[in-house]
This record gives C-alpha cells, structure tokens and sequence, in this order.
C-alpha cells in the first residue's frame, strides 16, 4: 500500500513537472517586448557578441535570425547586387513602447544613418519604438531595415506590416542612401522627409505635380541634381503618395525628423565653415612665416 502511495505522489509530480516546464520556458518569448534579429551568416561567437551589445539575454528577448533570402526580397528591386551582398550580417534590436516616438541609434553602420532608418519606420507606418541597429563589424547597413521591421512583427506589442509599405520603406532607405553618397547623409535624409511631407499633405494627381515637388524642395535646398536624381526621387514619392498615407496621423512625426535634421545640417554646416576659416588662416600664418 505503501509502495503503491509513493508510485502515486511520483506520477503527479512528473505530471506537474511536464505541464509546468513548457510554460516556464515560453512565457518569456510570447510577452517579449524586446526583439533581437541576428544576421544568419554570423558566427555563434558574433551572435552572442550583439546579444550582450544589444545588452540582453536569450531568455529576456525574442530572439530571430535574418537571412539573405529575406533581405533580397525587399531589396532586389531597389539595390545593386553589390549593394545586397552575399551575406546576412545587419543585426537590429527592437522594443516596441507606447510613447516617445523612434528612438533609433546605429553602431558599426557607415552607409545609412539613424536618421534614414527613422524616416523609413515612418513610412512603413511604426510610431514608437527603441530601435538599435548595429554589427559586429563594419557594414553597409542596407539590409537593417529589413531585420527591424521583422523584429518588430514578433514583438507582442508590434503587428504585421503592409508588405507594400515594407517595400516602399525599403526604396526609400536605398534611394536616400545613394543621395547621400553625393549630398551628406543628413541633408539627404532631410531632403526626402520635406518631399514626402509636402507629398503626403498635397496628394498629387500625377507624376507631374509629384516632380514638380520634388524639384522645389530641392530647389529650397540649393541642390543641383542630375535628372536622373529627381528621376530616382520622383518615383519613390509616387510610391509613397500611392499608400495614401493619413497627414494628420504623420504630422507630428514628419515634423520633429524635419526639426532635428535642420539642427544637424546646421552643426554639420558650422563645423565645415569652420575648418575652412582654420585652414585659410593656417595658409596666410604659413605665407608670412615663408616671408621671413
């Protein structure tokens, strides 16, 4: 009888032992706010790496892979194949808040800023949110935004995203990348964000009142463009104005970009005119010393 009370209390408690560990081990992951995207092509070293920049643990956070497939997907109709790459490096960090706005920073990212990353989680239509995007090592960070908005998907407090807006997003992240190249990052991301503030707020009829903004934007902005560079800006914001995107919910977004990019143009400007005057003044001190 003993025996058989002792076998009894045993079962129960394996019993309560395999309904209890599968809980234990999934509650973290389904309440997850954090999210951590890792570039499949990482070696298991670089993986933790990120984890511990990203300062969290496989336990606090959802943690994905990113692969190359996916990143193609958003990118191959926008990117050169160079541009892409072969490998899925780009990792991202994402926590989903109620307020505040984006708050988004880059390490280890030299090709495309905060500033433009932010500018296309507006256009992909996410509010608030604390995005990292980093690697371990120096990248192009073409294919961040990729990671940043899967990561927000599988966060619990994200939802899907319109598979349109993430391609947009996407085309505006590579095209104000590429203007950069020749204007600065910030200016270009300022740029893109007054066009598609005017764009979104006017909704043109056609593709020729949509040049016609772009063209006085960048105008405002003493640029001298290639046509083909108000070509590449044209098509984009016929994109973007196709979402039909609301001005009143974008409003306050699209503004604070715009106030914050003046503000860097401005410094950045500053400290340009500032190393030239160094420079004009180290010239005329070089000239009279050769003088005597």
């Amino acid at each position: 009888m003993k025996i058989k009370t002792i076998f009894t209390k045993l079962i129960v408690l394996l019993m309560a032992v395999c309904i209890i560990s599968p809980l234990s081990g999934n509650v973290v992951h389904a309440d997850a706010y954090k999210v951590v995207t890792l570039g499949g092509n990482l070696t298991d070293v670089q993986k933790e790496q990120m984890l511990k920049y990203f300062g969290v643990s496989r336990q606090e956070a959802n943690v994905i892979e990113v692969n190359i497939d996916e990143e193609k997907k958003y990118l191959s109709d926008v990117a050169s194949s160079d541009q892409i790459g072969t490998k899925s490096i780009s990792c991202a960090y994402v926590e989903p808040t109620s307020s505040g706005g984006l708050n988004v920073t880059t390490n280890n990212i030299y090709w495309v800023s905060s500033s433009m990353i932010k500018n296309a989680l507006i256009t992909a239509g996410i509010k608030n949110a604390n995005v990292k995007a980093a690697a371990p090592f120096n990248v192009s960070g073409t294919a961040a935004l990729t990671g940043i908005l899967k990561g927000f998907e599988n966060s619990s407090a994200g939802s899907k995203i319109d598979e349109n807006k993430k391609k947009v997003a996407n085309d505006e992240l590579m095209t104000t990348g590429d203007l950069g190249q020749k204007i600065g990052k910030d200016k270009a991301a300022g740029v893109v964000n007054d066009i598609k503030k005017q764009v979104i707020q006017d909704k043109p009829k056609d593709d020729a009142e949509v040049r016609k903004i772009v063209e006085n934007v960048t105008n405002n902005y003493n640029l001298n463009l290639s046509s083909q560079d108000i070509d590449k800006l044209t098509s984009l914001m016929n994109k973007i104005n196709g979402l039909n995107l609301n001005f009143g919910d974008l409003k306050g977004q699209l503004n604070d970009v715009s106030s914050k990019l003046k503000g860097a143009i401005g410094s950045e400007q500053a400290q340009q005119a500032k190393g030239f005057f160094s420079k004009f003044m180290d010239s005329i001190a070089n000239f009279f010393s050769n003088l005597f």
